[in-house]
């Protein structure tokens, strides 16, 4: 074999020139991921609703991509799950089903209810099902530090920033972490509520169907006293305005019966960066999205962002998978150049041409 190579330095080059070749167009098609490629026969459908409460997601957003989901060819099984700020539907098929044309038609079927969202949802992100054990849900976090309270932060971030972060190609998802939403504590005055003949859960459910007030539902009941999450306080005026009782003729609004007290939710993370309390803001990405493309977006866009915010905030890039994925490569770029200039210097002392 080596003897051929050395009689034939010609074709010994073309095959080398033909390996190299090979080896660039390679690289150069490489699908950048964190998780391997499982084909699996599923679907999850993500759809954010920042700053809404699990019922309200479950109620407008929820049961509608259910019922759509259910309409595709080959459903074998439907389960959801709604939690605050987001709903997740996922679609398990027969094994006999093409999932590429699954994914299609599962588009078709939820045009109607992409139209239909409540103002302020994001899209339903139709995805390839992950396990869990290969999900990741810190590819890239940005932390947010500013002079304003953390509430206050996040309150303006949920606002201003998220739907401009949900924009960038190739990101699934997005949500806060650190500060708490605003809430509102509702007590009843029973006095009146007897004086005019209106029972407590009449009230309840009119606060459980107010879907014009930006996701705002009722998250805790203890008799009398409601806790209500909200989205921003200008949902506060709304709230108390609505109109949650009729009797005798006569409608009523929420603060003809209630005393309404601004509040604070219990913080669920507290993030700290630099010895500061700061906002914390989780992104995922697209399943099949690449990795490094991704990143290099976000980061594009951040400082666009930054500088279009009427605040004072300042952004600070804390984890970033596509990063490091971005680093293996340049080091993989550099071993392998290494190692090419080695064999061509080889190659060539055996074939004695200098």
């Amino acid at each position: 074999m080596t003897r051929f190579f050395v009689r034939h330095p010609v074709s010994t080059w073309m095959l080398f020139a033909a390996f190299v070749v090979l080896g660039i167009y390679s690289y150069s098609h490489l699908s950048v991921e964190a998780i391997p490629d499982v084909s699996l026969p599923r679907l999850s459908i993500v759809t954010s609703w920042n700053g809404a409460s699990p019922q309200a997601i479950q109620r407008s957003i929820t049961l509608p991509i259910e019922e759509a989901a259910r309409q595709v060819h080959g459903v074998e099984s439907v389960v959801s799950r709604s939690r605050s700020g987001q709903s997740v539907v996922e679609v398990e098929f027969r094994r006999n089903v093409d999932i590429d044309f699954a994914r299609l038609e599962m588009n078709e079927q939820l045009g109607a209810v992409r139209r239909d969202l409540p103002q302020g949802a994001g899209q339903p992100q139709v995805q390839a099902f992950v396990p869990e054990e290969f999900q990741t849900e810190q590819f890239f976090t940005v932390n947010l530090e500013s002079p304003l309270s953390t509430n206050e932060l996040r309150e303006r971030a949920e606002i201003w920033v998220l739907p401009r972060i949900l924009a960038v190609e190739g990101v699934a998802d997005a949500r806060i972490q650190g500060g708490a939403r605003p809430l509102l504590k509702v007590e009843l005055d029973r006095r009146l509520l007897d004086l005019y003949g209106i029972e407590a859960d009449q009230i309840f459910q009119a606060l459980e169907q107010l879907d014009d007030l930006s996701g705002a539902g009722v998250i805790a009941r203890s008799g009398l006293e409601f806790t209500v999450s909200l989205r921003s306080p200008v949902d506060r005026l709304g709230l108390e305005r609505a109109v949650v009782a009729r009797s005798g003729g006569r409608t009523f609004r929420l603060d003809e019966l209630a005393e309404v007290t601004s509040s604070f939710e219990d913080p669920q993370y507290f993030v700290r960066a630099n010895g500061k309390n700061v906002v914390q803001v989780a992104v995922e990405k697209r399943s099949g999205a690449n990795s490094v493309s991704v990143s290099q977006s976000l980061r594009r866009e951040l400082p666009r962002i930054e500088a279009d915010l009427p605040f004072e905030v300042s952004f600070y890039v804390d984890t970033d998978e596509g990063r490091d994925l971005e680093e293996k490569l340049k080091d993989l770029r550099k071993r392998s150049a290494r190692i090419l200039a080695l064999l061509f210097i080889l190659l060539a002392l055996s074939l004695r041409e200098f």
